[in-house]
């Protein structure tokens, strides 16, 4: 601030001071900032709440796996937040003649979950359904063998270690089970 004159009236030394601690700028910071700021905080409580808030925002961030620090500027923290996408998923169907597999292309990320069910139109209780996840690299697989009596089905689940379901970038495969030809399956895919 530069220095006043001599012959500096009341009202000039007022203006300085103002300018000088942002008196009448608090009430239009805290307004636009909002909570945690309030008009009547002074500079230093306004300066530390709006840290712990940046530093609340990048430890969000972080536990989201959007890496983050308080220390960044404000507009690189909104940044992240804005190319933060959450978990994605995908859906879709294909047909297959008999056995084989099926890879499914351009999902846009890694699934680490991957669900495949196919329902015979022919006998509509004869479902195949196998579900995977990356980590473990397990695949349950249910098959179910038709209609039981008391309406429910019945059928047989086993664990599949050899393949029947990977995961990659951008992708997956299935070794999908069926002796029908023309047989149709759903998928969903999960990050």
């Amino acid at each position: 601030m530069a220095q006043l004159p001599n012959t500096a009236s009341i009202k000039d030394m007022v203006t300085a001071l103002q300018t000088m601690e942002c008196i009448n700028q608090k009430a239009d910071l805290a307004a636009v900032v909002g909570s945690p700021v309030v008009s009547t905080d002074d500079v230093a409580t306004i300066i530390t709440k709006l840290q712990n808030a940046k530093s609340t925002l990048a430890a969000n961030l972080t536990a989201k796996g959007q890496a983050a620090s308080g220390s960044e500027g404000v507009q690189s923290l909104a940044d992240k937040v804005g190319a933060y996408n959450g978990k994605r998923w995908a859906g879709g169907t294909f047909t297959i003649n008999g056995s084989g597999t099926v890879t499914v292309n351009g999902l846009g990320f890694k699934p680490n979950y991957v669900m495949v069910y196919q329902n015979n139109t022919r006998s509509s209780f004869d479902i195949n359904v196998y579900i995977g996840n990356a980590k473990d690299t397990d695949v349950f697989f249910k098959n179910t063998l038709g209609p039981a009596f008391g309406g429910h089905v019945s059928g047989s689940t086993q664990n599949l270690t050899n393949n029947f379901l990977q995961m990659y970038d951008d992708y997956f495969s299935v070794f999908a089970i069926t002796n029908l030809s023309a047989t149709s399956f759903r998928w969903l895919a999960f990050e």
